[in-house]
């Protein structure tokens, strides 16, 4: 069992700020969610900002985030949130969907997490996971670090998938661009990918810009998000 990770709040947003990944991953999540089972979600880890409950929140009539930490920013009308540990928290009722986006990365036990909320849907009721694909040029980079630092770097991609092995699911994959000027402010937006490893990443600083320079070409880094879609049926 890996010891769970920190989230960083200045790193996100710095990440979020740089990049149109939520938009495109509410856009996907609404077309998927047309004509299907839409009365109640349940939303895992709210981050900076409620982006899909500003986006998705109209669709359901009832909307429930669950946020680890106490969260002070606007929240839309309707929508309910809870602050409380996914892992300790006891529901007592059931959803038509989950979203976890970048989520699981967090878990210290992720298959006791997911089980949980497999068994927080209703019998008809579907979750959206979301996690970074290994491909593009993220992949690449985390494989190169871990090279750097002598690691084979773990893609929280292949946890989840091996967790859902059994299961039956469909992945979509959705482009998202992070734009730069320089390699240098590159390094900074990506931090939060490498929270796992941050004195490593601030003692590489040289080498990754050096991958940067050899391996990038544009000012365009691209990250496949990946949308895992799981149904009880």
């Amino acid at each position: 069992m890996l010891k769970s990770v920190e989230f960083n709040i200045d790193w996100y947003k710095n990440f979020i700020e740089n990049t149109n990944e939520k938009n495109l991953l509410v856009k996907k999540i609404s077309d998927l969610l047309e004509g299907k089972p839409v009365n109640s979600c349940l939303e895992i880890g709210l981050g900076i900002s409620p982006y899909f409950a500003e986006g998705l929140a109209k669709t359901f009539n009832r909307y429930l985030i669950i946020e680890k930490r106490k969260f002070k920013g606007n929240i839309p009308k309707g929508v309910e949130v809870i602050n409380a540990d996914w892992g300790k928290i006891g529901l007592k009722e059931s959803f038509d969907v989950i979203i976890a986006s970048h989520v699981i990365y967090y878990f210290e036990d992720k298959k006791k997490a997911i089980k949980k909320m497999l068994r927080s849907l209703n019998k008809k009721g579907r979750i959206f996971f979301v996690v970074n694909g290994k491909s593009s040029d993220y992949g690449p980079l985390k494989s190169a670090f871990g090279e750097m630092v002598g690691v084979k770097y773990r893609f929280t991609y292949d946890d989840l998938i091996k967790l859902l092995s059994r299961r039956k699911f469909r992945e979509y994959t959705l482009p998202s661009v992070i734009k730069f000027d320089s390699c240098e402010k590159l390094f900074e937006t990506l931090r939060l990918s490498f929270d796992s490893y941050p004195d490593e990443y601030e003692r590489m600083k040289d080498m990754v810009i050096k991958y940067f320079k050899e391996n990038l070409r544009g000012n365009k880094f691209i990250i496949d998000q990946k949308i895992i879609e799981v149904s009880l049926l």
